[in-house]
């Protein structure tokens, strides 16, 4: 069962907000400083996968060995 969070935490959100939002954002008009957005979010999914790692070495591999 923790393999699953791992994968999903680790994998899945950041395959979530890429490919399951993107199409989803490409359609937006709007700009953020005058930036569009799906250029906005794809820079903050680098902080966003970098974070779900973060999380999951800390919840899961920090403690020792998986062996």
């Amino acid at each position: 069962m923790k393999d699953v969070w791992r994968v999903g935490v680790g994998v899945g959100v950041p395959f979530g907000a890429i490919v399951l939002l993107l199409p989803i954002l490409s359609s937006s008009r709007l700009l953020i400083f005058g930036v569009p957005l799906v250029v906005c979010w794809l820079f903050g999914c680098f902080f966003l996968t970098s974070l779900c790692l973060v999380v999951v070495w800390l919840a899961f591999d920090r403690g020792g060995d998986d062996g």
